[in-house]
């Protein structure tokens, strides 16, 4: 298996991973961004007109494999 390491960049800067976790394939590093990205807009976007999350995955090497981005807008439209 594998070492990956999530960065997560949100309204609150950038949260460097310096543990990662072993993962067995790259479905299950999917996977787990899609995770990490639900909880953190589940604990941010209440209280958010507008959000960015994104995790950023690095491997052992510190070479950029894979990233997820959620991006939230919401807001009253105009009736025509």
């Amino acid at each position: 298996m594998a070492r990956y390491f999530f960065d997560l960049i949100n309204g609150h800067g950038l949260e460097r991973d310096d543990e990662g976790i072993e993962l067995s394939s790259s479905d299950k590093v999917r996977e787990h961004v899609a995770r990490i990205l639900t909880d953190v807009a589940r604990e941010e976007m209440p209280d958010a007109n507008k959000a960015t999350i994104r995790v950023s995955v690095r491997d052992d090497a510190d070479f950029g494999v894979y990233f997820g981005e959620l991006v939230f807008r919401n807001g009253w439209t105009e009736r025509p």
